[in-house]
């Protein structure tokens, strides 16, 4: 069982999600407003049961498709949300050489709900590419994991919202207990698809998973300039 996913995630989303989650909720709902993307369509890619997804968003959206395995989250996401999507359920497939290709291209904005941060990336370069080539010219968006450890926490007080890179991330770690050990942080590899492009705007935030384990989550949002259709 993967511990990122499937029951066990469901288990922990209703042990933590309103006693250590609803900071996270509203540091996702403000990204989400900084983004304000102007399209009437969306396209979800793993948006699991939706916990940190705010319904007053899910609500501008005429039509809503979403690309998520887990019959669990469909069927959790359907009774909890306002809006019911257009299920994929094959989940979306990141192998392959052009990964990104199979979005549909119905000019929806995108949003990839803080899975790139949990996926096997078998080549990072090759994600980048594609992620470059079919969203230049769509409204998109990814929040995702960039560090997580143990007994951790992180100082944002003063972070700015530019691209910040693994050794700056690192400055703003600080641990708990003082007299523990040295705590083990790991790095997700989602931040280095994300290089500071022209376009891009980051934001920074921490997630309290548990009462021990947390995550810096890095945001990144992109607003191409599309036409509305009038009617």
């Amino acid at each position: 069982m993967i511990r990122s996913g499937g029951v066990f995630y469901h288990l922990r989303a209703l042990r933590f999600k309103r006693a250590l989650w609803s900071d996270h909720q509203r540091s996702v709902e403000a990204f989400l407003d900084a983004w304000n993307p102007k399209s009437k369509a969306l396209t979800l890619i793993g948006p699991s049961a939706g916990y940190s997804l705010p319904d007053r968003f899910l609500s501008r959206f005429e039509r809503i498709q979403a690309y998520e395995p887990d019959p669990w989250a469909r069927m959790i996401f359907d009774q909890t949300h306002g809006k019911r999507p257009m299920w994929i359920k094959s989940g979306f497939r990141f192998l392959g050489a052009d990964p990104i290709s199979q979005l549909p291209r119905d000019g929806s904005a995108v949003l990839f709900c803080n899975m790139l941060g949990q996926i096997e990336i078998p080549s990072t370069h090759r994600l980048k590419k594609s992620l470059e080539t079919h969203l230049r010219d769509r409204e998109w968006a990814s929040y995702h994991d960039a560090l997580s450890g143990d007994g951790i926490e992180f100082d944002l007080e003063d972070v700015r919202p530019e691209k910040a890179l693994l050794p700056k991330m690192k400055e703003w770690i600080y641990v708990r207990n003082r007299v523990a050990p040295e705590v083990e942080v790991n790095a997700h590899h989602a931040p280095d698809l994300f290089d500071g492009g022209e376009g891009l705007s980051y934001r920074y935030w921490q997630w309290r998973i548990t009462p021990k384990q947390t995550h810096l989550i890095e945001g990144v949002f992109h607003n191409a300039r599309i036409e509305l259709d009038p009617s």
